[in-house]
């Protein structure tokens, strides 16, 4: 019977977001714009079977600043070739007053090629995804193809051109300053984390395929224990079947059965996270429709507990059927506005005795002269005393992609302007069964300051982004955050966990974090970050009792990653 009404919920969401999508209209000139990670139907398209055509995806930077993964998409604007012969104007030289319709084809020609051979190369450097059960590497089957072959390129196209096989080896290295754990802990540590992912993906038959993947990650020379994000020694990250039900040539329809990890939207409820050593995953079951113009995902699952990797201990790791997450997300791709998403999430926690429901949506594009993005929902249901939960957030940016002459060169970085607002609740519970807003399954690093001392629950964050290109290869990020209480009681963690639940906050004033990082790109393949981050404890940490210290903070870290 619960089973039951989930889906009713679910349906109703459904229902209500496709009447709101649909009702805006599709536009004749879509505006480009940039998601960092796979949309749904990139999740679904090519994954049953490789796509006939390879296709570029037109993108534009909007909010992509603080993602941890390395691989950039291809640029926003393709460069138009130019007839190689004859007066553009005319189309071509003429022979006794007569054009030559020799040198016009050979010119067609050329511009063409050269066309093709930018949209091979852009998708050879956008192969992988988010999510790597959405990786595209049809690239490789075009005989056209001209760029750079990696190591593991190899291995794609096995088996009669059924079987890609590949994976991806990551080491970072950290320095924490005051806090080691959840916020400003007064702990000091150093360690190596280093992680190890390799998939396989056989399409069986045209409509069904099977996924595997395994996830080793492991963490040394710590002083005190890792975050139980840190370790995991061997584990099964996605194992799933997938079918086609239907193709009507325009949109497909596919059910997904077993361990999968979820990524929706801007990652800001609904992530793998995969700046954490284990990424998250889940076991449930997903109903997906993925066309050029909208996409939309049914899902029920449960998510997958960490067993952590301490005394030699190697436990397989199982979900936690006390806990389910289930939802719809749609979104349009076509609107002239760019692309807009709408969403219904659920999650019951029997554990800790809640039901939230999130009901929100996020549009996110370019015009002339901004780039733009606008995300926020509302969050309803039962508290873990029994009382209503009412909460809710909002999350606003306007940036501008520059273009300034320096010298004889073209200087192009990108500005923006954020505020982020999550709210908290006003009661005497201080739990994550509370009356604030919960966050779910983000990508909490990417967002609320690179340090993750806090999680989007009780909190205002108004922050500015300064991201500059710097040569071919490597991109700065210079990112300023002020973070003040929503309500004096506590800040929460990335894990919604309160921070010091049992004293009134003597000051809203959180402080200030400055966030570096500069991303070297040595190939489409291989890549190097370098972070440097601070925080200035604001006036909370002096005038609360019970916090650990008031002392600032401050975290450097160097990572390589190597796909394959």
């Amino acid at each position: 019977m619960k089973l039951f009404m989930h889906w009713r919920r679910i349906s109703l969401a459904l229902g209500i977001s496709t009447t709101f999508l649909l009702g805006l209209g599709r536009a004749d000139q879509p505006i480009g714009f940039y998601s960092p990670q796979a949309s749904p139907s990139d999740q679904v398209i090519g994954s049953l079977g490789r796509p006939s055509a390879v296709t570029p995806k037109v993108e534009a930077q909007v909010g992509s600043g603080g993602s941890v993964q390395q691989q950039t998409g291809p640029s926003a604007n393709l460069v138009q070739p130019q007839p190689l012969l004859g007066n553009p104007m005319v189309g071509g030289p003429t022979v006794g007053g007569v054009e030559s319709k020799t040198n016009v084809v050979i010119a067609s020609d050329a511009a063409a090629e050269k066309k093709k051979q930018e949209a091979l190369n852009a998708s050879m450097k956008n192969a992988y995804k988010g999510v790597f059960y959405a990786n595209n590497f049809s690239y490789l089957d075009d005989p056209k193809y001209k760029g750079p072959y990696f190591v593991g390129d190899g291995l794609k196209g096995l088996a009669d051109g059924k079987l890609d096989v590949g994976g991806e080896y990551r080491s970072r290295y950290h320095h924490e300053n005051n806090m080691r754990g959840f916020g400003l802990t007064g702990r000091d540590d150093d360690f190596w984390l280093s992680r190890l992912r390799l998939f396989s993906n056989y399409r069986i038959t045209e409509n069904i395929r099977f996924y595997g993947e395994y996830l080793y990650a492991d963490s040394g020379g710590e002083n005190f224990a890792p975050r139980v994000i840190e370790e995991n020694r061997g584990e099964a990250q996605n194992l799933f079947f997938d079918a086609k039900l239907y193709d009507s040539g325009t949109g497909t329809v596919s059910a997904r059965l077993g361990r999968q990890e979820l990524l929706f939207g801007a990652q800001r409820l609904v992530s793998p996270l995969d700046w954490a050593n284990t990424r998250r995953t889940f076991d449930g079951y997903r109903l997906t429709y993925a066309s050029n113009e909208l996409d939309g995902d049914l899902f029920y699952t449960n998510p997958v507990n960490r067993v952590a990797a301490t005394g030699g201990t190697n436990e397989w790791d199982s979900s936690n059927n006390n806990r389910s997450f289930y939802g719809a997300y749609l979104s349009r791709k076509d609107l002239e506005v760019g692309i807009v998403d709408a969403y219904y999430l659920g999650y019951d926690d029997q554990d800790a005795n809640f039901s939230y429901h999130t009901l929100g949506s996020r549009v996110a594009g370019s015009g002339d002269f901004f780039l733009y993005e606008l995300e926020g929902g509302v969050q309803f249901g039962d508290n873990s005393n029994g009382s209503t939960h009412n909460a809710s957030f909002i999350t606003g940016g306007l940036g501008r992609k520059l273009d300034l002459s320096v010298g004889n060169a073209t200087w192009q970085p990108t500005i923006w302007g954020w505020y982020d607002y999550a709210s908290g609740g006003n009661s005497a519970l201080v739990n994550r069964g509370d009356n604030g807003f919960d966050h779910l399954y983000p990508l909490a690093h990417k967002y609320n300051g690179f340090m993750d001392l806090f999680g989007r629950r009780n909190l205002h964050d108004v922050n500015m982004q300064f991201i500059t290109p710097v040569g071919n290869k490597t991109s700065v990020l210079l990112w300023y955050h002020y973070f003040f209480l929503d309500q004096a009681t506590t800040p929460y963690s990335v894990t919604m966990n309160p921070f010091n639940p049992g004293n009134k906050a003597g000051s809203r004033d959180l402080g200030n974090e400055l966030d570096l990082l500069a991303t070297i790109n040595l190939d489409a393949r291989n890549s190097l970050l370098f972070g440097y981050s601070f925080f200035l404890a604001g006036k909370y940490y002096d005038s609360t009792p019970g916090v650990p210290t008031n002392a600032n903070a401050d975290f450097f870290y160097t990572q390589y990653q190597t796909q394959f």
